[in-house]
């Protein structure tokens, strides 16, 4: 147990962790610490002071319709709707080689909201990782970026939340972390460009100090990540 006089990020990044080795459920509806009425009641005033007609048959319902929208969106920051998170397996490599360097690589999609503009982004993921003592259940990869994914995020801190947490989890050799997403605050704001796309990497341990191992999972992201 980390003491309070520890930096404030250290403590939630620990208590982040606790909640995945403890595997607490995550993502539970509904969610307890959240006053529906009183975000309800925020948010009709927001489209108030934008001159939104509530009156209209087809914006009456609208106020609740966000606040349980938002309420799902953003519910990481309660560690809450993801279950069993980390199926571990102590054994990483098999008996005839204990000295092997698996790269375990795992895949799949993501969407989140931007912090900036409260907008969404979206697009594809790739963690690949070394095992130095354990490995962790396939899909237990997704359910820890739905973890973060599900709050108010940047890709670039999106993707080193996951590379922490895996980090924390397996301690392993290396972890690498790739993001490749469509930016909505890119194209429907600001420089409104409806083919902008964002890539992110975030190398460590091995894959970073390897230039072989580096080159191996990067080739993977170039079949596997899609760009469009």
């Amino acid at each position: 147990m980390m003491k309070s006089t520890e930096p404030a990020d250290l403590v939630v990044l620990q208590n982040e962790i606790d909640a995945v080795v403890n595997d607490r459920g995550l993502l539970i509806s509904p969610r307890p610490t959240v006053d529906r009425e009183k975000l309800q009641f925020h948010l009709a005033e927001v489209l108030r002071l934008l001159h939104v007609d509530l009156e209209n048959e087809n914006l009456r319902d609208t106020p609740r319709r966000w606040s349980e929208s938002l309420v799902t969106l953003i519910s990481g920051y309660d560690f809450t709707d993801v279950k069993k998170l980390t199926t571990l397996f102590r054994k990483a490599c098999s008996a005839a080689d204990e000295n092997c360097k698996n790269l375990v690589v795992i895949g799949g999609t993501y969407k989140t909201l931007c912090a900036h503009h409260i907008l969404p982004f979206f697009g594809r993921f790739i963690v690949g990782y070394i095992p130095e003592k354990m490995i962790i259940g396939a899909s237990k990869i997704p359910r820890i970026v739905e973890v973060h994914m599900r709050r108010l995020q940047s890709q670039e801190h999106l993707a080193h939340d996951v590379a922490d947490t895996v980090q924390s989890i397996l301690e392993p050799r290396g972890v690498a972390v790739w993001m490749g997403g469509k930016h909505l605050c890119m194209v429907m704001r600001g420089v409104e460009q409806e083919s902008s796309f964002m890539e992110t990497n975030v190398l460590r341990g091995e894959f970073l100090e390897d230039e072989r191992t580096r080159q191996e999972f990067m080739s993977i992201v170039n079949r596997r990540g899609e760009r469009d």
